[in-house]
């Protein structure tokens, strides 16, 4: 099976997302890039991830032609490829519907750094783009317009977007990026959330406690 311990590990990237409630049913899409062999897999259009198994996760090239894989890609798969291509330095994305940050991104409203997490694992403020169809490559270019230099970012009306050098790091920046939007949530009706002071330039980012060497 070509590619087996990168579907393997996109899989388990699924799983754990589901497990952490990121996400219901099939929605929700993930992916890794090969830097290798200039291929992406990505997780498959309309399956339970509960009854998934790597060769279900396909494997397309750049241009999102399917390499193998016996199921659709991801209808997100035009979003992920565009990330890729505009983005060098990522190799792993993780788009999950999580409940808060759907909730901020149906309001509009961008979530500032008041827990450290947000810094450390986003960057800083997680932002919220305009609605715009997703599943293309021009949302790719939208979402990173408003991503910036961070991490992560929360698609209006659709649902969070978060990018990695492997997809293990993106599952976790999607994760601590829906812990700040819940947290956001919680406070915003008690007042003004303050923020946490900015982090000095070593606590920016942690290691994926996943351990993972890289995507490729």
């Amino acid at each position: 099976m070509l590619l087996a311990d990168l579907r393997a590990r996109v899989l388990a990237a699924a799983l754990e997302a589901s497990r952490l409630g990121l996400m219901t049913m099939t929605s929700g899409n993930f992916s890794a890039r090969d830097r290798e062999g200039g291929r992406v897999v990505i997780t498959p259009s309309g399956r339970p991830y509960a009854t998934m198994r790597p060769e279900d996760v396909v494997v397309v090239d750049l241009d999102g032609t399917v390499v193998e894989g016996g199921h659709r890609p991801s209808s997100e798969t035009p979003l992920h490829l565009g990330v890729y291509r505009e983005r060098p330095d990522v190799d792993g994305i993780a788009h999950v519907h999580s409940p808060h940050a759907n909730a901020v991104g149906a309001l509009g409203l961008a979530v500032p750094p008041i827990v450290g997490t947000l810094w450390k694992y986003v960057g800083g403020t997680l932002a919220t783009a305009p609605f715009l169809e997703s599943g293309t490559a021009e949302y790719a270019a939208h979402a990173l317009g408003v991503m910036g230099d961070r991490r992560a970012m929360i698609m209006a009306n659709h649902g969070l977007l978060a990018i990695g050098p492997t997809v293990e790091e993106a599952l976790e920046t999607a994760a601590y990026a829906e812990e700040g939007a819940r947290i956001y949530l919680l406070a915003r009706p008690l007042g003004a959330p303050r923020e946490h002071p900015k982090p000095s330039v070593g606590m920016m980012y942690a290691p994926s406690w996943w351990g993972s060497e890289g995507s490729g």
